[in-house]
């Protein structure tokens, strides 16, 4: 933990570095943060609308977009730090430093797709003229959290990832699965009431819930909740971190 605290300066220039470059030559620039969620949410709406219809107060439009923010940018995280390591190995050839600085600033760069997105869900909020509370404020503690998370699970698939190829393929099958997890697509009230106690054991589900909460219904949410998830979180990423550390000294090799 010493040696990342050490390289926060590398840390930070190589994000800058990453989202100078990451739409460089693109046609739709900076309009590739909001090609995933508002391309699902135009899917699900498509598919999904008529079985929700009546079922909830607000737009399912912007219901699925307020669950797709987050969920968007835990899937961007994870997949572009997960493949993104072994574009790295030259570098790492080169030079040592802290690996995990790698996948850590690769999603650091996904929040810069969240915060584009995040501008778009509030400018929705105004069309369909849904006031913005202060209680959307809440929003940053939830999203650190969920920050926590993701890099968390970057950490340790992303050193799996070297040794596992496989890993890559199989992850944006297995991320769009796990988007019916959590309320996202469906309201938590349709989860079975036999099945609530395991579902609520999902911290992704209590954080999509939660930001949607807070950000469009105007709702606080329970200090518990996101005490749990933060201890989650928090567990996940010594777990992770120590495993990532016990694989670097072979990563290069390996790759």
């Amino acid at each position: 933990m010493q040696s990342l605290v050490q390289s926060m300066g590398l840390l930070r220039a190589m994000t800058i570095t990453r989202v100078k470059i990451r739409y460089r030559h693109s046609l739709l620039g900076w309009g590739w943060a909001l090609l995933q969620p508002t391309s699902l949410t135009v899917l699900y709406s498509f598919v999904f609308s008529y079985l929700m219809n009546g079922n909830g107060s607000l737009p399912y439009t912007l219901f699925v977009f307020a669950g797709l923010t987050p969920w968007a940018f835990c899937s961007t995280g994870i997949t572009t730090a997960v493949t993104g390591m072994l574009s790295y190995r030259p570098l790492m050839t080169a030079v040592y430093f802290p690996r995990e600085v790698i996948p850590i600033s690769l999603v650091i760069v996904s929040l810069i797709d969240f915060g584009v997105a995040f501008v778009l869900l509030l400018l929705m909020m105004l069309y369909f003229s849904i006031s913005i509370s202060a209680a959307a404020l809440l929003a940053f503690p939830i999203m650190t959290i969920l920050f926590a998370m993701v890099v968390a699970l970057s950490l340790l698939l992303s050193s799996i990832q070297v040794r596992v190829r496989d890993i890559s393929m199989a992850l944006p099958l297995v991320l769009q699965v796990l988007v019916f997890t959590a309320p996202i697509v469906y309201p938590a009230s349709s989860v079975p009431l036999s099945l609530r106690d395991v579902y609520w054991l999902n911290p992704f589900a209590i954080l999509v819930q939660d930001f949607r909460g807070a950000v469009v219904d105007g709702d606080v949410p329970l200090a518990g909740d996101l005490f749990y998830c933060a201890v989650v979180a928090v567990i996940c990423f010594v777990i992770c971190y120590m495993i990532f550390k016990r694989i670097e000294r072979t990563i290069v090799d390996d790759m």
